[in-house]
Formats: structure tokens, sequence, C-alpha cells
């Protein structure tokens, strides 16, 4: 597998230069400077949001998607932002322009519905490990943004070259190491250009630093990368994999699903990282794809 060297991250620079990445929104940073404040102010959230009709709309729909399940539909943001919190709203308000920055085709469907998917089965894996990554300081929201941006640069690299469509199943269902054979493509690979989309969008470092390596399988050689968050992506990644897998909605474009056990073998290494085995992982994966079938 091709490492992660400073050659490789001044040309994944080079590379983003030209790939123009959208920039984060001034939504997202209006809403985290007020949610930095000592006492946020509601009202002014609810403010910024509304200020803008379409993506009002956007933050809703994705407030009433099965994801966040709330028990009643919500109807404003101000009613949202009661109901859910100021943590959960701000992870609302990230994925609703990040769904609004990517284009409409199938590919770019294929890898937001991949990514929602992701971040949800991650989140409720830092939630059932809770106790052994919170001394990392891996939190649930921390774990669902990983999730959320750790295939981003996908969709991306599809519309600027062409020749990538090639990896697309690849690179979902991780059977295949994809990583030197983007670097002879386009001279990086995805990893380090989602990791820089999202340093641009003021993600934690933790999780900039875990999209770049979300592919690595050799932890325990890598200096200063946050193993368990890393992990907890990789197997997140799994279980969306193979719940897309399981109903149909890669099945075109993926040939053969990930055996268990067969997943297991090979990353020995996450699973001990996150203190798993085969049987907490069958457990999980149920628990999971309860979630995401709802």
């Amino acid at each position: 597998m091709a490492t992660f060297d400073e050659h490789r991250a001044q040309q994944a620079k080079k590379i983003v230069s030209r790939i123009n990445l959208p920039a984060q929104p001034s939504i997202v940073m209006e809403v985290n400077k007020e949610l930095r404040q000592e006492h946020p102010n509601f009202q002014r959230i609810a403010s910024l949001v509304t200020q803008d009709a379409s993506m009002s709309a956007k933050v809703i729909n994705v407030i009433n998607s099965p994801f966040f399940g709330l028990s009643r539909k919500v109807e404003s943001i101000i009613q949202a932002l009661t109901l859910m919190g100021l943590e959960n709203f701000r992870k609302v308000v990230l994925t609703a322009c990040l769904q609004d920055k990517l284009g409409g085709s199938i590919s770019d469907q294929i890898f937001w519905d991949h990514s929602l998917h992701a971040a949800v089965a991650a989140e409720a894996v830092a939630k059932a490990l809770r106790s052994i990554l919170m001394a990392s300081g891996i939190t649930p929201d921390l774990a669902y943004m990983a999730g959320l941006f750790h295939d981003i640069a996908i969709p991306i690299l599809l519309e600027k070259n062409p020749d990538y469509k090639e990896f697309t199943p690849f690179a979902l269902s991780h059977k295949l190491d994809i990583i030197e054979e983007e670097d002879k493509i386009i001279g990086s690979d995805h990893c380090v250009v989602g990791g820089l989309l999202a340093k641009t969008w003021s993600v934690p470092e933790a999780v900039c630093k875990a999209i770049i390596h979300h592919h690595a399988s050799d932890l325990k050689s890598r200096d200063n990368v946050p193993s368990k968050l890393i992990s907890l992506i990789q197997v997140a990644d799994y279980f969306a994999y193979t719940y897309e897998y399981s109903i149909g909605a890669v099945g075109t474009i993926i040939q053969g699903q990930w055996d268990l056990e067969e997943w297991s073998d090979l990353h020995e290494e996450t699973l001990n990282e996150l203190n798993l085995n085969l049987e907490d992982l069958e457990d999980l994966k149920d628990e999971i794809f309860g979630l995401l079938s709802h």
C-alpha cells in the first residue's frame, strides 16, 4: 500500500488546487461561531438558517429523515433546535450543506447515501464503544463527522476525471486496495483529497487525519494518527457497504459481498484497536442494520 508522506501531501495540494473543491458555506461558519459562544442564542442560530429559504428547507428535510429518529415531524428551525439540542443541530446543518454541495448524478447519490450510512453507523459504534473511545477523545459527534466525510472526495474526483470511474466499485467495497492505482491515475488518492476537503471546512484535525488514513492496514507503523478513530471508520464503512449491498443499492456496480468472517480476518488490527471480536462485530452489524432500515 502506498504510504502518506510529505511528497504525496504536496502533490495532493496541487491536485486540489486544480479541482476547485467546494468551499465551506458561510452558514456553517456562522453557526459554528455562534455555538462557540458561552451562551449560544437559539434565535440567532435559527435566523442564520432561515435567511436562506432553500437551505432551510434542506435542513428540515434532513432533520425529518429516519436517521435522526425524532418522535414527531419538525416544521420549523427553532422547533428543531428545541427538540434536538445544539450539537445535533450543528450535525444536521453540516450534513445538509455537504449534500447541497454535491451534484445530482447517480454516482453522486450513491456516494452520498454511502456517506450518510457510514456516518450513522460510525455514531452508533461510537456510542456502543463509548468506554473504549472516550479516553481517546472520540465522541459520537466526531465519529459521525468522520463517517460523513470519509469518501466525500470520490464524487468530486469522478466529476473532474472520467478515468476515475473504473475505481467506483473498489472505493465502495474496499475488497481491492485502490490507493496505488489511484496514485497512478491522478497522482494522489481519494483519502488525501477528502482529508484536505474536510480541512477547508474546519473539520477537527483528528477527523482529517482519520480520513487521510482510512484505507490504512498498518496503523501501528504510523505516527501521530488517531488509530481508534481510523479503525472506527473502517468498521462503519464496512457496515454501510454491506447494508447497501443487502438492499441492492450497489449490487449493479459491485460483484460479490464481503463475508463478515473474511473481512474480520483481514482487519485483525482494526478489531484489536476497538477490542472487538467476530461475535461483537455480528452484534453491532445487526444493531446498525436496524438503524439504517428505519
